[in-house]
């Protein structure tokens, strides 16, 4: 979110108030203020998250709905980006 370009592109999606939030929060150098600007909106419009089973059915409903190669980039509360990897191949396994 350091990235204006990015801020842009949120607030033409129709996160006016998220990005005011952000913007609020990298000026006072608040990065926890950052994180609690991400609205639940936000997150379940541009993100899968939650138990195994919500993300493995929030991909199903992405097929269901016409995508053929859905893009993940995932990331793990318990390890880094090796760690999500290896969450991610078992919810599917």
């Amino acid at each position: 979110m350091a990235l204006p370009n990015y801020r842009n592109y949120w607030r033409q999606a129709g996160y006016d108030e998220e990005m005011d939030a952000v913007e609020a929060a990298l000026a006072n150098g608040d990065a926890d203020a950052v994180t609690a600007a991400m609205s639940d909106r936000w997150l379940s419009d541009a993100t899968l998250y939650g138990s195994a089973a919500e993300v493995r059915d929030g991909v199903e409903e992405w097929f269901d709905h016409g995508a053929t190669a859905p893009i993940v980039v995932p990331s793990s509360t318990s390890g880094g980006q090796l760690k999500a990897m290896e969450e991610v191949f078992a919810a599917f396994a």
